[in-house]
C-alpha cells in the first residue's frame, strides 16, 4: 500500500506555549506533511504552515515546520518541529 494512504500515528509530542486546540491543528498538518513526503525520496522537508489550507482560520499560519525521517533506512518514521517565535511543538510519528 502506498504511504499516502497509510494511517498516520503520533508517537510523542512536546510543546511549549501552544494551547491544546492549536496543537491539534498543528498535528493534523504534521500528519498531512508526513504522508506527503513519505511518498518521495526526501529525507527532510521544510514547510511554511501559511501554505496549508485552513491555517489562518485555526491560528496556525506563520509556523515553520521541519519534517525529517527518524531513520534514514525507514520511510515510515518521521520527526516534525514547528516553530513560531516562542511557540514550539516537536512531534514524532509514523505511518502504519
Amino acid at each position: 500500500m502506498s504511504n499516502r494512504f497509510k494511517h498516520a500515528a503520533i508517537d510523542d509530542v512536546t510543546s511549549c506555549n501552544i494551547d491544546a486546540n492549536r496543537q491539534a491543528h498543528l498535528l493534523d498538518m504534521f500528519e498531512s506533511a508526513m504522508r506527503s513526503v513519505a511518498t518521495t525520496m526526501v529525507r527532510e522537508a521544510k514547510f511554511d504552515t501559511s501554505d496549508f489550507a485552513n491555517a489562518k482560520q485555526h491560528g496556525c499560519e506563520g509556523f515553520t515546520l521541519l519534517v525529517s525521517r527518524t531513520r534514514t533506512d525507514s520511510p515510515n518514521g518521521w520527526f516534525g518541529a514547528f516553530q513560531r517565535g516562542d511557540e514550539h511543538l516537536d512531534v514524532v510519528g509514523h505511518l502504519a
